[in-house]
């Protein structure tokens, strides 16, 4: 009995041996595999993209990636990683207010469209995006009141669009941080721009005058342009009349001269024909040109020109004879005669 109980003693012990050894196995692959685990971790680096990382050791830059993609570093703290937003970046300036040409307070809100160009020299002279808004605020408020001291207030608030000058100013701003922002901190500026203009209350009645003047100037302007095409459309039209006053003159006057020519052939014809009733009908004519409307004229009837009265020319030879009619202006020396001169 003694014997069996000990053979079963020494089994159980020699068995547990290999079950203890095993589990000793086991327990230190786990752990050297979450130790690799963990170095491995530590060791990778996963570039995004739009985004560029900068490599220190001990606390001083050694690389930068840029391109996105897995990559090797050492395990910190030997070896740390600095990882910067390389995509456009708006940051808006506080309200400045600042001093125009004419000598005009304006507070004006900027905003800055910026982005990381370099991030080596980014981590080294700025270090993050607080710090770089910083910097951007001070340059681009310095730029701004550089400039605005050379431009008026209507540069900026117009009635008049080609008074506006804003544009022009904006890109002048951009031009004077650009190179600065890229030599010292590794920042491109792509657009600084204007998002509000206020103005102080002691600066609003200034302001509306000043547009006042410009549209009453404005106004005037057309009027004149106005009065200037009113005159221009009667010029034109006093020529066109006068033209055509002058070809209706000429007109008349060819129809005139032609009707005067065709009048004088007809008298020289009449005159050809029988020159004493021409002469005796030329007579008349004068008698009631002569003789007025509601005219009295007492003469004596064998006076000169009223002869033709009391002794009308002959008839001509080759005309058949008449009888002629007794004149009863013969019968008297004196004749009254009172009536109009065109009866």
């Amino acid at each position: 009995m003694r014997r069996s109980m000990n053979d079963e003693q020494q089994s159980d012990t020699s068995d547990r041996r290999p079950r203890g050894k095993i589990t000793v196995l086991f327990n230190i692959s786990a752990a050297v595999i979450l130790l690799a685990i963990l170095v491995g971790y530590a060791c990778y680096l996963q570039v995004r993209e739009g985004t560029a990382a900068v490599v220190t050791r001990f606390g001083e830059p050694v690389r930068t990636i840029l391109k996105p993609g897995p990559y090797f570093k050492l395990p910190w703290p030997i070896e740390d990683v600095r990882v910067f937003d390389m995509r456009k970046q708006i940051f808006n300036t506080p309200y400045t207010a600042t001093l125009t040409r004419d000598r005009r307070n304006v507070v004006l809100l900027t905003y800055v469209v910026w982005r990381i160009e370099d991030p080596h020299l980014f981590l080294q002279s700025v270090g993050d995006v607080t710090a770089a808004s910083a910097k951007l605020d001070g340059m681009v408020t310095a730029a701004k009141n550089t400039l605005m001291g050379r431009y008026d207030l209507s540069a900026l608030v117009s009635t008049d669009t080609k008074q506006i000058q804003t544009p022009e100013i904006e890109s002048a701003i951009v031009s004077e941080v650009k190179q600065t922002a890229a030599e010292k901190f590794g920042i491109d500026i792509e657009q600084v721009g204007f998002k509000r203009i206020a103005y102080e209350q002691a600066n609003v009645t200034a302001v509306l005058a000043q547009m006042r003047a410009e549209r009453e100037a404005e106004a005037k302007q057309l009027r004149a342009e106005g009065d200037k095409e009113s005159r221009r459309i009667r010029d034109n039209a006093a020529v066109k009349s006068e033209e055509i006053l002058r070809e209706g003159r000429l007109a008349a006057g060819r129809i005139r001269g032609e009707a005067e020519r065709e009048a004088a052939e007809i008298y020289a014809k009449a005159h050809r024909s029988d020159p004493d009733f021409y002469r005796y009908w030329r007579s008349l004519e004068a008698l009631k040109k002569t003789l007025g409307k509601d005219a009295t004229v007492v003469l004596r009837t064998n006076q000169g020109f009223f002869d033709l009265l009391s002794d009308p020319p002959e008839a001509p030879k080759n005309k058949p004879k008449t009888k002629p009619k007794t004149n009863r202006l013969n019968q008297s020396k004196d004749v009254s005669i009172s009536g109009g001169g065109n009866e």
